[in-house]
């Protein structure tokens, strides 16, 4: 019998009253749940396997069966707050998506588990844009690292220099980093917001524009890890930048 902590990643319909459950344990990784009975009102589990809570779950594992079934889950945290902010609650939902369609399946996932435990725990807790302007791309960089792609944002690509102020260009296709000096009388391709974003992201500060940000890094995980596989709910987080402006 496993007894872990889970966030859940995924959840559709099996049939008229029953779920399957894609969820991210800290102990098992990836781990897909049919729950009989799951939409019924009187459902043990109601709020447990909602997506995005993190719950505690004891299911026995049966390495011969794509689905397993659960024996009980507590609610540890519902993310009301997390909820209901449009904007954190779109980007949660990409972390979700993305480690559910990319992170390795049938291996534990321990650094994956705590990267998005974090984050989600950082979009619940922060009041404040401000507060939260740089988890998304934060828990993008920390990705990177988990899945063997690093991203340096720290050092010239060209001369191999140190920086010491932004970077005046980044290529999101191979993760490279020009400073003034190597740059020249060139045109930079990025903008100076993700500049400015990256360099205030090494430095552990505030981002003033995200987006810029988060879209650059992640075009340069999904380079690596390859197109193949759509983030459906990347339109939802466009959709709702444009409603905010952002």
């Amino acid at each position: 019998m496993i007894k872990s902590r889970a966030i859940v990643l995924h959840r559709y319909a099996y049939s008229d009253s029953s779920w399957i459950v894609k969820a991210l344990t800290e102990d098992a990784g990836i781990v897909s749940f049919i729950v009989k009975g799951g939409k019924r009102k009187e459902s043990p589990f109601k709020g447990a396997l909602d997506p995005l809570a993190l719950s505690e779950v004891v299911f026995r594992e049966n390495p011969n069966a794509d689905l397993q079934y659960i024996k009980e889950a507590t609610l540890i945290d519902w993310r009301k707050n997390l909820r209901e902010d449009l904007l954190s609650l779109a980007k949660a939902q990409v972390m979700a998506e993305m480690v559910l369609r990319y992170a390795p399946q049938g291996v534990p996932l321990q650094a994956e588990f705590q990267l998005l435990k974090r984050a989600t725990d950082e979009l619940e807790l922060s009041s404040e844009n401000k507060e939260r302007s740089a988890v998304f791309a934060r828990w993008l960089l920390d990705t990177c690292d988990a899945w063997g792609f690093q991203l340096d944002l720290s050092t010239c690509n060209r001369c191999g220099r140190p920086l010491d102020a932004p970077a005046k260009d980044f290529h999101p296709e191979t993760g490279a980093l020009v400073c003034a000096g190597c740059l020249g009388i060139s045109t930079p391709r990025s903008r100076e917001e993700t500049m400015a974003g990256l360099w205030n992201l090494l430095q552990g500060k505030e981002i003033e524009h995200p987006q810029y940000v988060e879209n650059a890094i992640l075009t340069y995980l999904r380079q690596h890890i390859g197109f193949q596989k759509e983030i459906k709910s990347l339109q939802f987080l466009n959709e709702t930048r444009k409603l905010f402006g952002c």
